[in-house]
């Protein structure tokens, strides 16, 4: 039994060594309160995140390499582990290839920038949903690449499902980002399929549109999402963010968000017509490079709500370590 332990160990020790793993996570716990639209309020401690992430790369040689990410939420006590973000990606002198099952981030909100722990995303910009994607990433010059993407319909996730006996949307993106130095400038334009022209609710087409700037005392930002839907319908979505040290390890963030919606008038969407808009403000202390404390409050008018819906609100405040 000893010698085939040691001879486990031994191989462990040789697999680590070429595929360089590591595993890393965060855990943050805290107070959350939030009042509904319709007036309802909730609130109490507990935990915001449990998550373990575990990567992998291995180096092919002739300038090639592969990389693997594993993400697991642990979530509340005795509630079980689920799975996260997974993502494995091949990288050659050319191109780079990732094949993933993620939840996307908020573009309009990311691509300016905003630091803000909690997000505007279901609440006065859309909702995310889970995908299967696969990416390839040309890097044209110094700083700026070309990624095209094909990602499946939300939430039809697992091999052998998303792209033909679905009933639902795929998408086809082609997107550039040119970063250097202080700056981050970003567009895409992305195809939907099974486009239904009758509907409001059937996306279309997206531009997309970002950038964000460090000025040094300060880095400001702007997103912007422009939604065409099959019946010719416009919803356009806009976030202006800024984030900025203070004093010792204090810093402050700030995102403003608008969602404007021009359906026609016969839609079953209609009631969706309008402008909602929505902020989220952020305190940060830093205890160490892995240890903060946050403080974040915000308010907004629901993006899936009636436009006459009265605002919702919340604040939290919650300590973060990763690890």
């Amino acid at each position: 039994m000893k010698k085939t332990m040691i001879a486990l160990a031994a191989i462990a020790a040789v697999g680590a060594a070429s595929a360089q793993v590591s595993i890393t996570g965060e855990a943050a716990w805290g107070f959350h309160a939030s009042t509904s639209g319709a007036g309802v309020s909730a609130s109490g401690l507990g935990i915001d995140t449990a998550q373990l992430k575990f990567s992998a790369k291995e180096d092919l040689g002739n300038g090639m390499s592969v990389s693997a990410g594993l993400s697991l939420n642990t979530g509340n006590h005795s509630a079980g582990t689920s799975s996260d973000d997974q993502s494995i990606t091949l990288s050659t002198p050319m191109a780079a290839v990732s094949l993933l099952t993620y939840k996307p981030g908020d573009w309009v909100s990311g691509a300016s920038g905003a630091a803000t722990w909690y997000g505007l995303d279901g609440k006065a910009l859309s909702a995310r949903s889970t995908r299967d994607a696969i990416a390839v990433t040309l890097p044209l010059a110094t700083g700026l690449s070309l990624t095209a993407a094909y990602l499946e319909p939300g939430n039809s996730l697992g091999e052998g499902a998303g792209s033909s006996g679905s009933t639902g949307q795929s998408v086809y993106n082609l997107g550039v980002k040119y970063a250097t130095g202080p700056a981050t400038l970003q567009a895409a334009f992305l195809q939907y399929t099974n486009v239904d022209g009758t509907l409001d609710t059937s996306a279309n087409t997206v531009t997309r549109l970002g950038g964000k700037v460090d000025l040094g005392v300060a880095t400001v930002g702007a997103g912007l999402q422009i939604i065409k839907t099959g019946a010719g319908g416009t919803n356009t979505q806009s976030a202006l963010s800024v984030s900025a040290p203070l004093v010792g390890g204090l810093s402050a963030q700030a995102v403003y968000a608008a969602n404007n919606t021009d359906y026609a008038s016969t839609s079953s969407v209609a009631a969706l017509n309008g402008r909602r808009t929505g902020y989220m403000l952020g305190l940060q202390y830093n205890l160490s490079k892995r240890t903060y404390a946050i403080l974040n409050s915000g308010s907004w008018r629901g993006a899936s709500t009636t436009i006459d819906a009265q605002d919702s609100s919340m604040y939290a405040m919650t300590l973060v370590h990763d690890f």
